[in-house]
């Protein structure tokens, strides 16, 4: 069977529809994914497991160091007790405060009021004058005779004041209580120190009181002379302004006016009404006058118009009989027209002169009668008016003079209580709770000095485990190479291709003997001929393939490589392949061969060439002949069969060493020959596998890689510098190289959760395969 038919089931039809399975299309889920991974914690736990012995070592050093500063310190710790006693710098309560400061009738007022958590004392500023040095200094002066040594510096720092609090509703509320300590070593001095401060604040308190005292007197004598002036000038304004405006009994005197006022607003009312009556009745009567009705308008006058009346209606009686008998131009109906007529106009004028008049005088009258009330309501309102101002400024000056005068009296009330008050030595603050030094239950004096070297032992072991984890990072941070496949992935943003596991079974390998080689796409046959003068330069295996003799996991590890290369490169096939590394010694040309091994095995016709013209370690590795290789073919016109060999008992793979260490491999590499080449041997093969030099300072590399279908980076875990790895991958980007993804190389794998990312892309293959019904042949 053709080699190349047992490599179908790897590569997909190109009318199946399956997921995009690009290295382009990785790269962009890979984005993704680190950003869903940026909680990880694997990272932690590998650091946890590399520097677990520095970090313990870290932490046993400081734990010992700081236990032992513990337990000296604990040791020389000196013993101190503490004294204390309270003063009670305020009355209990308020009211008791204010009833000392004010007459006998205020404070019986207030007393009835509930007055709760009032404070006349700035207690923030109280304690800072009870440690002020001219409070102190009488104290210091008193003490020096026992004590020479006595400073005020000595005793601040062992004397404190607090004011007393508690909580209420969740609230720190403070009392009226303040306590004073003093800490140190002997007894008696505590006590002596505590009399003396007790009394000195005793004294204080008594001092302050009468200079209280007096200061009020001194500021009342200085008032009186005041108020009893403001009261005189008071008076003499309210007897004026009583005398300007005859005020007797302003309140009595507004009513007054406010009656007149409402009395006259009732009586224009009833003239208005009339007023309107009248201009109603004289507008209808001449609404009658100017229809020619002056008989409609008499009537309504009673009977003193009846005979003239009564004439009008006999006229009309005696017309209405005429004009049936009589046209209405004859003699007796002219006649009877012309009486009615004359009547008319006699009732006409009797109804304006008499009527009409009359009516019009009671008009006017009436009229003359509103106007009169309306000015006598208008000079009502201004005397109301000037009544208000007037009353307003007799209202505030009498205000003003009571509250003087209730002042003046206080005052004069204050200051005889004052004087009371000065000629008492009663103390004011009040010491509740004496000096004492606190005694347990044994009647033993309680130390002031707590022992934590326990709590302190652990505080310190827990801090220098703290400070050793740091350390272990810090470690880490210095150190720039890779631990993990997963750290490369994340810092490289390229998939993990393999996961090589560190082996030491890799062994050297026999010459193989001369065969055969048909091109993949010829019909054509290419012999490769081993030259006579070859010899081996690595020990024969006899007729072990090199594959033999390798561990499991090696094995399985090119396996997933070459699975998940193909994975990554489903939408296009690779033909050839170049495998280089960021430094010397990071494996790459193991992984080169063991690659090309693994495809050899799965059917595919595999050349293994080594470009590394500079320092070739294939043939080496593989026990054959370094005579010829490619550096003669590009350099002289020899058959590619003269120079390319067969692996030792590998069918389909075939190597091209580099042959003899030319003196310039950029020009040889970069020559039109070498694209050749290249072809050709695409051309022959089915994938081509170049190992090349470190790209670190070098550019054989790059020559190489902007021909090949895909790039493989090798990096030595625990070895590979990080900042040469990226600078690296910068210059391939620049030179046009496709980096198809990593290698991960010599990981010591101690069987934590620090798994490769490789897994993931074979479970992606196996999908892959099962859509397309084929069994994974690994």
């Amino acid at each position: 069977m053709d080699s190349r038919q047992d490599y179908q089931h790897f590569t997909p039809k190109s009318n199946s529809k399956l997921p995009d399975f690009s290295a382009q299309n990785y790269r962009d889920n890979f984005v993704e994914e680190a950003e869903e991974e940026k909680l990880d914690l694997s990272w932690i736990l590998g650091v946890l497991r590399r520097r677990f012995l520095v970090m313990a070592a870290a932490t046993i050093a400081l734990s010992a160091l700081a236990g032992t500063a513990i337990v000296i310190a604990s040791k020389n710790m000196t013993i101190e007790y503490q004294g204390t006693f309270s003063l009670l710098v305020e009355p209990a309560t308020a009211e008791g405060l204010l009833s000392k400061q004010l007459d006998n009738t205020v404070a019986a007022d207030l007393a009835k009021i509930n007055i709760e958590g009032i404070s006349l004392v700035d207690y923030e500023t109280q304690i800072r004058i009870l440690r002020s040095p001219k409070m102190m200094q009488p104290v210091l002066d008193e003490l020096r005779a026992t004590d020479p040594e006595m400073t005020y510096s000595k005793l601040m720092s062992r004397l404190t004041i607090n004011r007393i609090s508690y909580s209420k509703d969740g609230k720190e509320q403070g009392t009226k209580i303040l306590e004073v300590h003093y800490k140190d070593s002997d007894q008696d001095k505590i006590h002596r120190v505590l009399d003396k401060v007790s009394k000195a604040y005793l004294e204080y308190s008594l001092e302050q009181r009468l200079t209280g005292i007096n200061q009020g007197i001194k500021f009342i004598d200085m008032e009186m002379p005041k108020l009893r002036e403001r009261v005189e000038v008071l008076q003499l304004q309210v007897q004026k302004l009583r005398q300007q405006s005859n005020l007797f009994e302003p309140q009595l005197e507004g009513e007054s006016l406010s009656e007149q006022v409402q009395s006259i607003r009732g009586q224009q009312v009833e003239v208005r009404v009339q007023l309107k009556g009248m201009r109603n009745l004289y507008q209808n009567y001449e609404k009658l006058l100017k229809e020619n009705n002056p008989q409609g308008l008499l009537m309504t006058q009673g009977q003193g118009y009846a005979g003239l009346l009564g004439q009008i209606q006999r006229v009309d009686s005696d017309l209405s009989l005429k004009l049936a008998q009589y046209r209405e131009d004859s003699l007796p109906i002219l006649a009877l027209r012309k009486s009615r007529e004359q009547l008319i106009l006699t009732a006409t004028q009797q109804a304006k002169e008499v009527v009409m008049g009359n009516l019009e005088t009671q008009i006017k009258q009436m009229e003359a009668r509103d106007r009169a009330m309306s000015a006598s309501q208008q000079d009502l309102n201004q005397k109301i008016r000037n009544f208000s101002v007037t009353t307003r400024q007799y209202d505030n000056l009498q205000r003003e003079l009571q509250v003087v005068t209730k002042s003046f009296s206080d005052f004069l009330a204050k200051r005889e209580a004052l004087r009371i008050d000065a000629a008492q030595q009663q103390i004011p603050w009040v010491l509740i709770t004496p000096p004492e030094i606190p005694l347990d239950k044994f009647g033993r004096p309680i130390t002031a000095t707590v022992k934590q070297t326990k709590k302190q032992l652990a505080l310190a072991v827990i801090l220098s485990g703290l400070l050793g984890l740091a350390v272990g990072l810090l470690v880490e941070v210095l150190n720039t190479v890779f631990h993990s496949p997963e750290s490369l992935r994340m810092a490289t943003k390229l998939p993990i291709l393999g996961v090589i596991p560190f082996t030491k079974k890799v062994k050297g390998r026999a010459p193989a003997r001369p065969r055969k080689l048909t091109p993949a796409r010829s019909n054509s046959k290419v012999e490769v001929v081993e030259p006579a003068e070859a010899k081996p330069t690595a020990p024969m295996l006899g007729g072990r393939s090199i594959l033999s003799d390798l561990d499991y996991q090696f094995l399985e590890a090119f396996r997933s490589l070459y699975t998940n290369i193909h994975l990554l490169s489903a939408d296009r096939a690779i033909r050839s392949l170049l495998v280089s590394s960021a430094s010397a010694g990071d494996g790459k040309s193991t992984v080169a061969l063991h690659l090309a091994a693994t495809a050899a095995a799965v059917g595919q016709r595999v050349l293994l060439v080594d470009a590394d013209l500079r320092c070739p370690q294939l043939h080496a590795k593989l026990g054959l002949p370094n005579v010829r290789g490619l550096g003669d073919a590009i350099s002289t016109d020899m058959s590619l069969n003269d120079a390319i060999q067969r692996a030792p008992n590998q069918d389909n793979l075939f190597v091209l060493t580099a042959g003899q260490i030319p003196p310039d491999p950029i020009k040889l590499l970069s020559s039109k020959k070498m694209h050749y080449l290249m072809e050709q041997f695409q051309a022959f093969f089915d994938l081509v596998i170049y190992d090349t030099p470190p790209l670190a300072g070098l550019a054989d590399t790059h020559l190489i890689a902007a021909h090949t279908d895909a790039t493989i980076m090798v990096v030595q875990i625990g070895k590979t510098d990080r900042a040469q790895v990226r600078k690296v991958l910068e210059e391939l980007k620049i030179s046009g190289a496709s980096v198809l993804g990593i290698v991960a190389n010599g990981y010591k794998n101690s069987g934590h959760s620090d798994r490769p990312r490789p897994v993931v892309l074979k479970t992606l293959y196996d999908e892959k395969l099962s859509a397309l019904g084929t069994k994974n042949p690994n």
